[in-house]
């Protein structure tokens, strides 16, 4: 770390933190190395959490829901401790960027492209429904892609496990669901609403739903009506259209039952080989305690709550984060 670098307060033993990578709203990442997970993300919290204890919570969540995952869909951690002075997390390094920044700066992917993200991120939510644990702000700023492109669900801050009672409207509003607006209980079918959400924006290149604040998203995906997947995409086979409108479907009875069931639904839409995708342990990571990882750009402190979406795309910044404009 160079000189003009400011060196952490705390740094864990056994860890070199080689530079800061940025900033998101509960910690400070960095790459740092080790000599037994070699390059790593090093997530030190941010020295004002202890005056805001729902963030200091946010990171605590993030400890111990992702050392309890381990897929290949969902960002793995190395080591890591909870609370207080001498918190960290120690991350897998995910070089791709995040899905965000690819949408950013690629606009529409090819379909093959397309489906393998959205399967990918279908597969880590599965696993980690299938540990009873709800994210609550899929979103591809919370996507993580490795240098070959493979996608990993990260960004457990704001999750639960299923057994919790919640009513929180936590997420980002781009992507939640009518029923968390509504203030309604946290459920794994208000996960599916944002996975839709997510795989209409990859597949269109767009958002279904736009607006320039929270009230005029809330109105928007209480009652608005998307524009058209097969419009925007005329080569989609519509099958594909009707699995995404399902799973977007604004009342959750009608949306799938799992996210098992979506990647079945999905999978035969698109035509793509079919094999076991039920929740499974990957192989074994080194992993003493631990949770996600980005390369980011910097990231300053967002609200915890409708968690700031940092698109930049020449909009405002605000609660809801970077707004971008439909395209035309």
């Amino acid at each position: 770390m160079s000189a003009e670098q400011e060196q952490p307060p705390f740094v864990p033993g056994g860890y070199e933190i080689v530079q800061k990578l940025g900033s998101g709203q509960t910690s400070h990442v960095y790459l740092a190395r080790h000599s037994e997970f070699g390059r790593v993300a090093l997530k030190l919290p941010r020295s004002e959490l202890h005056q805001r204890p729902v963030l200091r919570r946010m990171f605590e969540n993030e400890v111990q829901i992702t050392v309890k995952l381990r897929h290949p869909n969902v960002v793995s951690a190395f080591d890591g401790f909870p609370t207080g002075a001498r918190a960290y997390l120690a991350l897998e390094l995910c070089g791709g960027g995040t899905l965000d920044q690819l949408l950013l700066e690629k606009g529409k992917l090819t379909l093959d492209r397309a489906y393998a993200l959205v399967e990918g991120v279908a597969l880590g939510l599965a696993y980690t429904h299938g540990r009873s644990v709800l994210h609550r702000d899929v979103k591809p700023a919370n996507v993580f892609l490795t240098e070959v492109g493979v996608a990993k669900l990260g960004d457990f801050g704001t999750g639960i496990f299923q057994a919790e009672e919640s009513t929180d409207r936590v997420g980002t509003a781009f992507y939640m669901a009518p029923e968390v607006f509504e203030g309604r209980q946290a459920s794994t079918r208000g996960d599916i609403y944002s996975l839709g959400v997510l795989a209409y924006e990859v597949l269109a290149g767009e958002r279904p739903f736009v607006g320039d604040s929270y009230d005029s998203l809330m109105l928007a995906h209480l009652s608005g009506i998307p524009r058209d997947l097969a419009v925007l995409r005329p080569d989609l086979p519509r099958a594909v259209v009707r699995v995404v409108t399902r799973a977007m479907a604004r009342d959750p009875d009608r949306r799938f039952a799992t996210v098992d069931d979506f990647v079945t639904a999905f999978r035969a839409a698109t035509g793509r080989l079919v094999s076991e995708h039920k929740a499974m342990d990957a192989a074994p990571v080194q992993q003493r305690t631990g949770r996600s990882s980005r390369l980011p750009r910097s990231r300053e402190d967002e609200p915890p709550s409708d968690a700031a979406d940092d698109r930049r795309e020449g909009e405002r910044g605000g609660l809801l984060g970077w707004f971008r404009k439909r395209k035309e």
